[in-house]
């Protein structure tokens, strides 16, 4: 699963019409947390920590919570990361950071 969603990454955030993560471009033009479009993001970012969290938990992973916020912020880095690079590039990292998250998180 973490194959297909890197290689998928790789390739939006290469894409010629990328313009950087919606969400994370939100909480950047509106910081105040009670502003609407900034609400919705939080929720969005919340129900993407809680899907790695549910996903680590069937794992057996230890803390999913925690590991869930360092999966999280390897997709954000690799959002910002696509300009410049290939999208095989962007996929092979996040790829491997990610393996590298999951090895020190799930029991084999």
């Amino acid at each position: 699963m973490l194959d297909a969603y890197a290689t998928r990454l790789g390739e939006e955030v290469c894409g010629p019409a990328f313009r950087g993560c919606p969400f994370l471009n939100a909480v950047a033009e509106y910081p105040d947390p009670e502003h609407p479009a900034r609400v919705v993001t939080e929720e969005h970012r919340a129900w993407l920590r809680a899907t790695a969290t549910d996903l680590l938990r069937r794992l057996g992973a230890q803390d999913p919570e925690g590991v869930a916020v360092q999966l999280v912020m390897l997709r954000d880095g690799a959002m910002a990361a696509g300009p410049g690079v290939t999208p095989q590039t962007v996929g092979a990292a996040l790829r491997g950071a990610g393996a590298a998250v999951l090895a020190g998180a799930v029991p084999a």
